[in-house]
C-alpha cells in the first residue's frame, strides 16, 4: 500500500503489543486490590494506587471499571498475593573474584 502506511502500521502494532502485555497485569492488580479492601477507591488506598498506575499507562476507563466489577462479583476467582524469598548464591561472584 505504500511506505508511509507500513510505518504507521508498524508503530500501531508496536503500541498494541505493549498494551497487550501491560493491561492484563494492571487489571489483575486492580481486581486484587478491590477484593482486598473493597471497591471504593476513596476508602481503599491500594485500589486508588492501582487505578492511578493504570491511568498513567493510558488504560481505558471501561477496562478499569470492568476489573472493579469483576472483583465485586460473587463468582469471581480468588487471587492471592504470594511473596517468595530466597538467598542469593554467590558462587559465580566467588568464581569471578578468583580470576
Amino acid at each position: 500500500m505504500g511506505r508511509a502506511f507500513e510505518y504507521r502500521r508498524a508503530a500501531k502494532e508496536k503500541r498494541w503489543d505493549k498494551m497487550s502485555k501491560i493491561f492484563p497485569k494492571l487489571a489483575k492488580a486492580i481486581t486484587m486490590a478491590a477484593k482486598e479492601g473493597g471497591t471504593d477507591p476513596d476508602m481503599n488506598g491500594k485500589l486508588r494506587t492501582a487505578i492511578l498506575n493504570a491511568k498513567a499507562q493510558n488504560m481505558p476507563k471501561d477496562n478499569i471499571e470492568a476489573a472493579i466489577k469483576r472483583a465485586a462479583g460473587k463468582d469471581a476467582d480468588n487471587f492471592t498475593e504470594i511473596l517468595y524469598e530466597g538467598k542469593f548464591l554467590m558462587v559465580f561472584w566467588l568464581w569471578w573474584m578468583c580470576y
